[in-house]
């Protein structure tokens, strides 16, 4: 469960977006050039971590439009032993104060979350829009659908170690490939895709985050486990 309130953000999520993308695409991007088109969250088990992915449509230089994914956890304190890169940006949040965010995938909490969520046949958190008077409505539109398939049935095609045991002490081991970010943490792999195929194409097999949403009623391959 997660709730969102209404305040202003600076920079706003698309400009942190834009930020994001610019570094990992190694073009220069702008909010103006981004189609914010669903998101959605994990939920943090300790209510410290807001775990947000956005999905995006952006125009690249030589490459078109692409269909992108943007993970992001949002921390009111520095993640401790975070390297440079992970972090995007700071936000000054007018509800919640200073936010750290930073790239999800250096995140023990996102990671975390992530990897129950395919090996447990999970999905996304409730979200709630909370009001200026502490009232709380659910919010039901312009969100992904999102599932997991569960762990593979070879199960020497994922290692899987207390990977429900969160300890910010132990961070995420991060590398990147031209498409996708590899993750790993207590001996679990997940390959998380950033440029995503909206046609659907994929394997077939387990491990994998898979997501919908309107106007994409085919499922889109979004993470999957790996060796």
């Amino acid at each position: 469960m997660a709730d969102i309130h209404a305040a202003q953000l600076e920079p706003t999520k698309p400009e942190a977006v834009a930020t994001y993308l610019s570094a990992r695409l190694g073009a220069g991007v702008t909010a103006e050039d981004l189609r914010m088109i669903t998101s959605f969250r994990f939920d943090d088990p300790a209510g410290e971590v807001g775990c947000e992915t956005h999905i995006v449509a952006v125009t690249v230089p030589q490459r078109g439009e692409l269909l992108v994914q943007v993970p992001f956890t949002y921390r009111g304190a520095p993640l401790e032993g975070a390297p440079e890169e992970a972090l995007v940006t700071r936000m000054d949040h007018s509800v919640l104060g200073d936010r750290w965010v930073y790239d999800a995938a250096f995140d023990p909490v996102y990671a975390t979350e992530l990897l129950l969520a395919i090996t447990d046949a999970g999905g996304a958190a409730e979200q709630f829009a909370v009001g200026s008077d502490g009232s709380r409505t659910q919010i039901t539109e312009g969100l992904a659908n999102v599932r997991g398939t569960g762990a593979p049935t070879d199960p020497a095609d994922a290692a899987i170690d207390d990977i429900a045991a969160t300890d910010d002490a132990l961070l995420p081991a991060v590398e990147r490939t031209a498409e996708a970010t590899a993750i790993r943490l207590r001996g679990a792999s997940v390959a998380v895709l950033t440029v995503l195929d909206a046609d659907g194409r994929s394997d077939g097999a387990g491990g994998r985050l898979l997501a919908t949403w309107d106007g994409q009623q085919t499922p889109v391959e979004l993470a999957r486990l790996a060796r």
